[in-house]
């Protein structure tokens, strides 16, 4: 019962603050120990851990943004119901890989590292995955939104490679042969 309490607590304070600067490690920090609690409490389905994995994830990340930087220069040739297609799919298709990543999990510990800010606009966060065999770092790359102080992660990078920029060029090869449209179908 206290478990829950906390969880309770930890969540209504993650609401509170929302992805400002100062808070980015403190909030990511909670919403990495409320997904490895759900991925190990086994009093839920698959289903539910999935439903509120995903309730805590979408919190911080912008699957708009995603999705041009995953089309590059070709988003801006897309009608707006072709990018909002494009953009629901592939956020449908980044969800699943998470989830279908998050499958993996084995016990493995989660440490927040180094905040580091790049840019004015460009912050990233350097986690550690340690497993019993190895550790891997996950660098998340967040953007602070125009005329607000929100941040949001824009991609990934597991073992320094960008989650995005493989979209990235998957996409472009796809792109040569096939449509749009055959590419939102696809995902």
């Amino acid at each position: 019962m206290l478990k829950k309490v906390i969880i309770l607590v930890l969540i209504s304070v993650v609401s509170i603050y929302a992805l400002e600067e100062q808070n980015i490690q403190k909030v990511m920090d909670t919403k990495v120990r409320q997904v490895l609690n759900i991925l190990k409490d086994k009093t839920l389905s698959n289903h539910q851990k999935d439903q509120k994995t995903i309730r805590i994830v979408d919190e911080v990340f912008d699957y708009n943004i995603m999705a041009q930087i995953s089309l590059g220069t070709r988003w801006k040739s897309l009608t707006k119901n072709e990018k909002t297609q494009f953009s629901k799919a592939f956020e449908t298709k980044i969800k699943h890989s998470y989830l279908d990543k998050l499958k993996l999990y084995n016990n493995e510990k989660v440490i927040i590292k180094n905040l580091k800010k790049v840019k004015s606009n460009r912050i990233t966060l350097e986690t550690q995955v340690i497993g019993l065999d190895d550790t891997y770092k996950v660098v998340y790359l967040f953007y602070k939104k125009k005329q607000s102080e929100q941040w949001y992660i824009y991609d990934v990078e597991l073992v320094g490679v960008s989650i995005i920029q493989t979209y990235r060029k998957q996409f472009s090869e796809f792109l040569k042969t096939k449509s749009v449209n055959q590419l939102i179908k696809s995902l």
